[in-house]
């Protein structure tokens, strides 16, 4: 029996993307704890890969726009396919609102953003003290993002093992 997947292009992104937000994490949580060594360079990537992924979450959406959409398997419940509806549209929420809070965040603190060395423009002003809500929010929002990435995976565990065909959509 074949399974209806989604477009070759969107199954490439998704999957870059994965890897991408695995690295930023680790990235992430490594920048925090040596911080005091100044790991400019981990910035630096964190910063670029951010943007790139900002820019990789709009194409995204755009071909999922633009291509049809496979429809949901026979075997999944009604219920089930609106969850599953709602974390993917909140897993878009949080891929567009944490690379701006990162943005926002360097900007805040005083710092430029570059895209792998080409200089982007200052978009939020450098404010006295802002650094400490802004980090906390871009924190916070990336731990929640996470959060909603396990989501996700648990359901395509769930279905994969009940034998249902939702991860081969994707793959």
């Amino acid at each position: 029996m074949s399974v209806a997947k989604y477009h070759a292009s969107i199954r490439a992104i998704h999957w870059i993307m994965f890897v991408l937000f695995a690295i930023m994490f680790v990235l992430g949580v490594v920048m925090v704890e040596f911080k005091e060594s100044e790991p400019w360079a981990m910035y630096n990537f964190h910063k670029a890969t951010g943007v790139l992924l900002f820019l990789l979450v709009w194409l995204r959406l755009i071909l999922r726009w633009k291509s049809q959409v496979p429809p949901p398997s026979a075997d999944i419940k009604p219920l089930e396919h609106r969850i599953a509806q709602s974390v993917v549209h909140l897993l878009y929420l949080f891929m567009i609102i944490v690379p701006i809070t990162g943005y926002a965040l360097s900007n805040i603190h005083g710092y430029d953003v570059k895209f792998y060395g080409l200089p982007l423009p200052k978009l939020f002003p450098t404010l006295e003290n802002g650094e400490n809500i802004s980090r906390l929010v871009h924190e916070y929002l990336a731990y929640t993002f996470l959060g909603v990435i396990s989501l996700h995976l648990l359901g395509v565990i769930k279905h994969h093992v009940k034998g249902q065909e939702v991860l081969r959509r994707m793959t």
